[in-house]
C-alpha cells in the first residue's frame, strides 16, 4: 500500500524521511535497517539532496560506506549541483572525502556555479582538505615546498626517499634528472607558477565571475587557505572575468588579515579592474574605513578615480553613494580630495545629498568640502536635493551657508524649482536661510550645530504669542498692497514674494501668502517681534494700526508685571 505524504510541502514518504534523518546524523543501525527493507537509497527531498549527501556533510564516514554498497549513486547532485564529494568538501570532512573517493566519485565534478572541490575547501578555509586535494587527488604535480628542487637543480629529500603523490613519482624525477645530466642536458627546473589549465587554478562559471580557488580565498578572508594555494603556486596576481584581482576581492569584502597578507606577497596596490577600480575603490565602496586606511597607510592612491564604467568615481564618490560616512572621515583625515569631479561633473556632496544620505552629507560639510561647486548642469547640491524633495537634505545645506542665488544652466534657482514643485516646506527655509544670511553678512564654510541654526523648527514661545496677531492682521487689517510693502521693507526679494505666489492662486489668496510671509519673517528674530512689527507699520504709513498694537502690547506687558514697553 502507498504511503500517504505528511503535508503539501513534504516529498518524502514516512521511511524516507526517516532514511535522511538517519543518515543525517549517522544513525548506521537505522540506516542499515532500512537497507535491508530495500527503501530506494537514492530517494531525494525538496532540494534535491539524497541520504548521501546528507552523510557526506556530516562526515558520517560508516554510513558513507554502507550506502555506497547498497549502490547509492556518488554522481547525484542537488539544486544547487552540489554532489556528495562536494558536500563533503564544503563542510571539510576528510575522511568522508576519502571514502567517496574510494567508491569513485568523480574528483572533477562542479556544482552549477562551476565550483570544484577546491573552491569549495578554499573558500570554507580547510587548509588540511586543501593538503590532501593537492597531494593525492590532482592528477598533476602538487608543486608544494616538499617536492621543489634546490637551486642547484638538485633533488629534495622527500624526493630521494621515492615519495608518490598522484600520478608523479619523486623518483622518476630523480631518474629522469640523472639521465640528463649523464646527455649533458640542463635539469628540468619546476615552474614557479602553475598552468592555467591547472585543476587547481580553474575558475569559476561566467556568470559567478570566474574565479580561481585563491579568488574565492581571498574573497571569503580565508588567510591559511590561500597561503597554502600561494605555495603551491597557484597563481597570485590572477584575475577575475571583472579583471580583480585576489586584493581587490578581499578589500572589498572587508578581510583586513587577508589585505595584509596579500600586501606582503607585494601585489600592486593601485592595481585597475575593468570598470578602472582599485582595491581602495573596491573598499571605499563596500564602506570598509579600517581597510581604506591600511591601503592608504601602505601608499595606495586615495585619489584615483574609477573609468566610465563606473561613472569615473573616486573613493569620496563610492563612500557617498552608498551612506559609508566612517570611509569619509578616514579620507579627510588622509586628505584626499573631498571635491573631485566624476562623470557628469558630479562631486560627492552632489551624490549624496541627490540620494538623501544625510548622515554621509553631515560628514562631508563637517570636512570641509566645497558647497558651491557646480556640475554640468550648473548644479549645486542644493538644486539636487530640492528637485527630490529631500528637506533634511536641503536644510543641512543651508545650514553650511550653500549659495542660494546660484541658477542652474536654464536659469533656474533652488527657490524657483521648489516653488514649481509645489514644496512649501523647502520654499520657507530657503527664503529663511536666504534672509538670515543676508542680515548676518556670513556664509559659513561648515555645518554648525542644529540646535543653533536652523531653518524648519520654530520658537514654540514666539509662535504662541505672535501668531494670532499675524493672522489677524493679514486677514483683517491690512490691505494687499500694505502687505507687499511691509514685507519689502522686512527685506524680502521679489523671488522670494513670486515663489509664494506661485504657489497658491486664487481672489483671497494674498491672505494666505501674507500669513506665511509673517512666518517666514518671525524666524530667526532676535530683537522684540513687536517693535519690529511696530517699525515696520510706522514705516508703510500704517501709524493707526501701529499704535492700537503698541497700546495693546503695553497693556499686556503691564499685566504681566513687565517693565518693558514700546514707547
Amino acid at each position: 500500500m502507498e504511503e500517504e505524504y505528511d503535508d503539501e510541502d513534504e516529498i518524502l514518504l514516512p521511511k524516507e524521511k526517516q532514511f535522511h534523518e538517519a543518515s543525517r546524523t549517522g544513525d548506521l543501525a537505522l540506516v542499515d535497517a532500512l537497507i535491508a527493507q530495500k527503501i530506494n537509497v537514492n530517494c531525494m527531498d525538496e532540494r534535491d539532496r539524497t541520504p548521501l549527501q546528507l552523510a557526506a556533510g556530516q562526515g558520517h564516514t560508516e554510513v558513507i560506506e554502507s550506502l555506497t554498497d547498497a549502490d547509492a549513486r556518488i554522481d547525484l547532485a542537488d539544486k544547487f549541483g552540489m554532489n556528495a564529494l562536494l558536500w563533503a568538501t564544503w563542510f571539510g570532512k576528510h575522511e568522508a572525502m576519502k571514502a567517496l573517493v574510494r567508491s569513485g566519485a568523480d574528483v572533477k565534478a562542479e556544482n552549477k556555479q562551476g565550483m570544484n572541490i577546491v573552491h569549495c575547501a578554499a573558500s570554507r578555509g580547510h587548509r588540511n582538505v586543501l593538503e590532501y586535494i593537492v597531494r593525492e587527488l590532482l592528477d598533476e604535480d602538487p608543486m608544494d615546498s616538499d617536492y621543489e628542487e634546490d637551486d642547484g637543480g638538485g633533488i629534495s629529500l622527500n624526493a630521494v626517499s621515492g615519495k608518490v603523490t598522484g600520478l608523479f613519482s619523486a623518483a622518476g624525477n630523480m631518474m629522469g634528472n640523472i639521465g640528463n645530466m649523464a646527455m649533458g642536458k640542463p635539469t628540468e627546473v619546476k615552474k614557479k607558477t602553475r598552468s592555467v589549465d591547472s585543476f587547481a587554478e580553474k575558475k569559476t562559471n561566467k556568470d559567478d565571475g570566474g574565479k580561481s580557488p585563491l579568488h574565492v580565498a581571498a574573497e571569503h578572508g580565508q588567510v591559511s587557505a590561500l597561503e597554502y594555494l600561494a605555495k603551491v603556486k597557484c597563481n597570485k596576481f590572477a584575475r577575475a572575468n571583472d579583471g580583480s584581482t585576489s586584493l581587490h576581492l578581499a578589500a572589498g569584502n572587508g578581510h583586513v588579515d587577508m589585505v595584509s597578507t596579500l600586501l606582503e606577497y607585494e601585489l600592486e596596490i593601485n592595481i585597475r579592474n575593468e570598470e578602472g577600480k582599485t582595491p581602495l575603490l573596491m573598499a571605499a565602496e563596500s564602506g570598509h574605513a579600517s581597510i581604506v586606511e591600511l591601503l592608504l597607510s601602505k601608499g595606495a592612491d586615495g585619489n584615483a578615480q574609477a573609468n566610465e564604467r563606473a561613472k569615473s568615481m573616486s573613493a569620496a564618490h563610492f563612500a557617498a553613494k552608498n551612506d559609508h560616512p566612517s570611509v569619509i572621515k578616514v579620507l579627510a583625515s588622509n586628505r584626499c580630495n573631498l571635491n573631485s569631479k566624476a562623470m557628469y561633473d558630479n562631486t560627492p556632496l552632489h551624490v549624496a545629498s541627490t540620494l538623501g544620505h544625510i548622515e554621509s552629507v553631515k560628514t562631508l560639510l563637517s570636512c570641509r568640502c566645497k558647497v558651491n561647486v557646480l556640475n554640468e548642469k550648473r548644479r549645486s547640491a542644493l538644486h539636487e536635493a530640492t528637485e527630490n524633495g529631500l528637506a533634511d537634505i536641503v536644510e543641512l545645506l543651508l545650514v553650511a551657508g550653500i549659495n542660494v542665488q546660484i541658477q542652474e544652466k536654464n536659469g533656474k534657482t533652488a527657490l524657483s524649482m521648489a516653488a514649481r514643485a509645489d514644496n512649501i516646506t523647502i520654499v520657507d527655509m530657503i527664503i529663511k536661510a536666504d534672509r538670515y544670511f543676508i542680515k548676518h553678512k556670513k556664509r559659513p564654510g561648515a555645518i554648525p550645530d542644529l540646535n543653533v541654526l536652523q531653518f524648519r523648527k520654530e520658537d514654540p514661545e514666539l509662535q504662541e504669542i505672535m501668531r494670532p496677531i499675524c493672522y489677524k492682521l493679514v486677514q483683517k487689517q491690512l490691505a494687499k498692497d500694505d502687505c507687499k510693502r511691509l514685507f519689502y521693507y522686512w527685506g524680502f526679494k521679489p523671488e522670494h514674494i513670486e515663489a509664494i505666489e506661485t504657489q497658491e492662486t486664487g481672489k483671497h489668496a494674498w491672505k494666505e501668502h501674507g500669513y506665511r510671509m509673517m512666518l517666514i519673517w518671525l524666524h530667526g528674530l532676535e530683537d522684540n517681534p513687536i517693535k519690529e512689527l511696530y517699525e515696520g507699520l510706522t514705516n508703510i504709513d500704517c501709524n493707526k494700526l501701529a499704535e492700537q498694537i503698541r497700546a495693546k502690547e503695553n497693556k499686556r506687558a503691564e499685566a504681566n508685571g513687565s517693565n518693558c514697553s514700546l514707547s
